[in-house]
This record gives structure tokens, C-alpha cells and sequence, in this order.
């Protein structure tokens, strides 16, 4: 591939990239966007667009320079050679400091391109700069290295308008990145951080009683059958949201009750054992929305060809999707679960010691599905179940 040529075009306004579409950084998302969609933005690459045009899908680098927009297109390739391309792309386009020292805002964006982070992460860490360090950004490493007293200021500022568990994941982020930076520029200060006590956040406490069960399936009830589906997927597999919201039907067998998540956490994909009723809940689905080429089990209504984009329904009474994870490993460990096979049906990573990286995760599928079925049955119970028609009717 011949090196393209940056060209320089007008900077969109805030509005229209506030309005940009947005697509998942995965192959098989980008394989399914409908061709002549116009240009995404891809989530968790800096700068990286794909345009769909009536026969082509072709990338591209987009990165603000001195006040204007330079853009460079990379052409046809897969998405891994894309996000390479792109890297070393956005690095390039922003030249170092005169003196060569390394500001914030660059080290923070060579530690976003050059770690395995989630999308989700990516975003979290880039608005951690963006909203609370950007008057930082132009500031060297070395001068923040010798600036511990501003950190802690900074610090205690941030904890007092935004609260401190927003103020130690900034920090722990801060810390990450200089860090990292620091293994190559050995002359580095020690990380200024160290003048900061960052408090641990406490675990979360959302696991759901019997009450608050009721409460939740009251409120799902009374959504329309595609969501009330989704949220029983959610609430008898104990997944991620973005797990669910890209399942497709080729990844869940019906006959075995079986189901694999392609979307999990750290890039990682797992399968978990579906109870009978969620496995019969999802068959009434399959009938009842037969699937379209894409495959998708939940897909949207707007968008044609894309799985629905949300799972918030709190509007309606309806919690996140990550009480139900609580709740799962909660109802787990009432259900006797052990703490490798509880970590196996909620597809967390056995890597806490080197005993449990032995465990080959996929070969004790199986010994989870009495915990699951054990589970749903208590759901059953408690929701009172028996004999009602879970999916309804459009």
C-alpha cells in the first residue's frame, strides 16, 4: 500500500461530533455495518473512522493539529491493521516538544494506543485527562515530576467537586501513565502520586433482595418483549451488558443450552450453561423475531443491520445491568457455588494465583449448570413464575 497523503480539511463543529456514529471496536461489528452508512467513529481507537460507501468500507485517521483537522486515509485492511496503522499515525501527527521532553497529553495518548484496553476503558481514561487534568496536558512529565505539591492540591480539589472515588480513579490513572512513560525515560522523578493517599473505593453493595427483585421484574413486565428478553438474558446469565447486547444467534445452541458471550471484558470470550427457562424464553424469541442476516438476537429497531445500542432503563424503574451481576454471584454463592466455578459462570478471569490458571475455563461449562439451573429456580420462585408467559406479545 502506497503511503497516503495527509490533506487538511475543515474542523467539524462540536455539535456534529457530539452527533457522530459510533461503532464497537470489533471485526465482526464492523463487518455487519450496512455499506453507504456514511463515516463511524470507532470506539477506543484516538482518531479512527471507517467510511461505508456504496460498495467499500474504507479507514481513516482523523487528528487536530495547530487548530485544524488533518486527515490521512488508510484504505481496506482489517481492523487489527487499521489500529496499528493508527497508532503509529497519531503519534506522527503531533510532533514532541521543541526540547523533547514528553508532555502529559502525549504520554497519556502513547499509554491509551499502546495498551490492550477495552473500549469502555479507553473512553473512561481519555475523559480522566480530558475533564480534570486538561489544563495538564501541555505540562512535561519531568515538570509534573517535580511538582508534587500541585498533584496533591489537584487531588483534593477533585475529590471535593466530583467526590473522592472520582478523584482515585483519576489518580490511579495519572499514575499508570507515568509510569509507564517512566520505563523508558529512565530520568524521570518519581511519580509525583506518592505525595497522594488515594483511597481504595469500597466494593459496590447492589446485589438485589427478594423485595428489590420484585421491584425490578414489576418494571420490566410493562417494557415491550424485546427488552423484557434481554434483561431475563441478563438476569439468568449474570453477563455484561455489552455481552448481551451483541449476542448472536450463531453463538447460542439451543439443543446443548449453551451460550457463548464473543463480547466479554478484557477482549476475552466465555460460555455459560442457560438454565431451561432461559433456554425456552429465548426459543419463544427466536419465533416470535425471527433472525435477519445479520444474526443478531436483540436487533435495533433504528438502526438497520445493528444490535440495540442500550440496556438503561432506569427511567422506568429498571436498575443497571450490573446489579444483576451482583445479584448473580450473590445467588451463586447461596446456591453453594465455589469460588472457581462462580468465576467460571460469570466468565471473570482465573488468574488470581497460578493454581487457578491450571483450570481450562471451557471443559467446566458443565459443572456450572446445576448452580445455574439452581438459580433460576430460586428467580422462579421468587418472581412467581409458573405458568406465565415471560416473553408476551408485541
Amino acid at each position: 500500500m502506497s503511503e497516503a497523503r495527509p490533506k487538511i480539511i475543515t474542523m467539524p463543529s462540536r455539535a456534529d461530533r457530539r452527533r457522530a456514529k459510533t461503532v464497537r471496536a470489533t471485526q465482526a461489528a464492523i463487518d455487519s455495518l450496512p455499506y453507504n452508512s456514511g463515516t463511524w467513529r470507532i470506539e477506543g481507537s484516538m482518531g479512527l473512522y471507517i467510511r461505508c460507501r456504496a460498495k467499500t468500507k474504507s479507514y481513516l485517521v482523523q487528528r487536530k493539529v495547530n487548530g485544524r483537522l488533518v486527515q490521512r486515509v488508510l484504505g481496506t485492511m482489517t481492523l487489527a491493521q487499521a489500529r496499528r496503522e493508527a497508532q503509529k499515525i497519531w503519534r506522527d501527527l503531533k510532533p514532541a516538544p521543541p526540547d523533547g521532553r514528553v508532555t502529559l497529553e502525549a504520554a497519556w495518548g502513547q499509554y491509551l494506543n499502546e495498551k490492550n484496553l477495552a473500549p469502555k476503558t479507553q473512553k473512561l481514561y481519555r475523559e480522566h485527562l480530558d475533564r480534570y487534568l486538561s489544563d495538564w496536558k501541555g505540562r512535561t512529565l519531568e515538570d509534573l515530576g517535580n511538582s508534587r505539591a500541585d498533584v496533591r492540591t489537584r487531588y483534593h480539589a477533585i475529590a471535593r467537586h466530583h467526590g473522592v472515588a472520582t478523584a482515585s480513579s483519576v489518580y490511579r490513572t495519572l499514575r499508570a501513565v507515568y509510569r509507564y512513560a517512566a520505563r523508558v525515560q529512565t530520568d524521570l522523578p518519581p511519580p509525583p502520586t506518592v505525595a497522594v493517599d488515594i483511597a481504595t473505593p469500597r466494593p459496590r453493595d447492589w446485589a438485589l433482595s427478594d423485595d428489590e427483585l420484585r421491584s425490578w421484574w414489576d418494571a420490566v413486565e410493562r417494557l415491550r418483549p424485546m427488552k423484557r428478553v434481554m434483561w431475563l438474558t441478563l438476569l439468568l446469565t449474570g453477563a455484561r451488558a455489552a455481552s448481551v447486547l451483541y449476542l448472536r444467534w450463531n453463538d447460542v445452541d439451543l439443543e446443548r443450552g449453551v451460550i457463548r458471550f464473543a463480547v466479554a471484558k478484557g477482549g476475552r470470550s466465555y460460555s455459560v450453561a442457560a438454565s431451561r427457562r432461559l433456554i425456552d424464553v429465548l426459543q419463544r424469541w427466536k419465533r416470535q423475531c425471527p433472525p435477519t442476516a445479520e444474526g443478531w438476537v436483540f436487533p435495533s429497531p433504528v438502526l438497520e443491520g445493528q444490535p440495540i445500542t442500550t440496556v438503561r432503563d432506569d427511567k422506568r424503574g429498571v436498575v443497571s445491568a450490573h446489579h444483576l451481576r451482583h445479584t448473580m454471584r450473590t445467588r451463586l454463592a447461596e446456591a453453594g457455588a465455589t469460588p472457581d466455578l462462580a468465576r467460571i459462570a460469570l466468565g471473570h478471569s482465573l488468574m488470581a494465583d497460578v493454581s487457578q490458571r491450571y483450570i481450562t475455563a471451557s471443559l467446566l461449562v458443565e459443572a456450572t449448570r446445576p448452580l445455574m439451573e439452581a438459580v433460576a429456580e430460586a428467580y422462579a420462585r421468587i418472581l412467581s413464575w409458573e405458568d406465565k408467559d415471560l416473553v408476551g406479545a408485541e
